[in-house]
């Protein structure tokens, strides 16, 4: 009942975003808890995570981090690694084994389950794609294509015991100083970002209920005669 509770929000979500004419869609989720909550607690909105549907049979992972970790970045700041799930059958595969499937970083790869992907503190993940401790970047963008997926496909949760809990999302992230020695940790999350209503759609909203207030007004007329 959760998982189909959080696929209505995204898809009303989803409506939203796109229902002021434009074909294009994105969602954004929050990474709000890590696994080093003594000096970086949970309920902090640490990165945000949008996914973009604006180019024919691709999607486009964007992760962007704010400044409860900006501020405290050292040198060689960045995303190392960032893992996620798949509703139902999954059809990626690591990268390279279908040409052009992924668009990654340069020195980052792709590996999908069964390798663990593990995120540690947040369970197990479908995929995950992650570079060398020399590849960090400071905001990821890496796309797939040609999966027939869309932007419902993610809503969820890691599997395994999770001391963090599940999540849709997580990402480790290096090269800062938290105090007590904590330079690197695991994010994750499954926090949806509200979409403010576009001026249209309550309009649209109200104009389908009345229809459905003229049709049940049209049956009981037609039971009367």
């Amino acid at each position: 009942m959760k998982n189909k509770t959080v696929a209505m929000a995204v898809a009303i979500a989803v409506l939203a975003s796109g229902a002021g004419g434009a074909q294009a869609a994105s969602i954004s989720y929050y990474l709000n808890q890590s696994n080093a909550d003594a000096v970086l607690p949970d309920g902090t909105n640490y990165a945000l995570v949008t996914i973009n549907d604006d180019v024919a049979n691709t999607l486009r992972f964007t992760v962007s981090l704010f400044a409860p970790l900006t501020s405290i970045a050292g040198s060689n700041f960045g995303i190392d690694s960032f893992a996620f799930n798949v509703i139902g059958a999954n059809p990626l595969q690591d990268f390279g084994a279908i040409a052009g499937q992924w668009t990654l970083p340069t020195g980052w790869i792709a590996n999908v389950a069964p390798p663990p992907n593990q995120a540690d503190g947040f369970g197990r993940f479908d995929a995950e794609a992650n570079g060398s401790g020399g590849a960090r970047v400071a905001t990821l963008n890496f796309s797939i294509h040609n999966t027939a997926l869309n932007l419902y496909s993610f809503a969820e949760n890691s599997s395994n015991n999770a001391g963090q809990g599940n999540v849709f999302f997580s990402a480790h992230i290096a090269g800062f100083n938290a105090g007590n020695g904590v330079t690197s940790a695991y994010f994750g999350g499954s926090t949806l970002v509200p979409v403010p209503l576009p001026a249209t759609l309550p309009f649209l909203l109200s104009a389908l209920g009345g229809l459905g207030l003229i049709r049940r007004r049209v049956s009981v007329l037609a039971l009367r005669t």
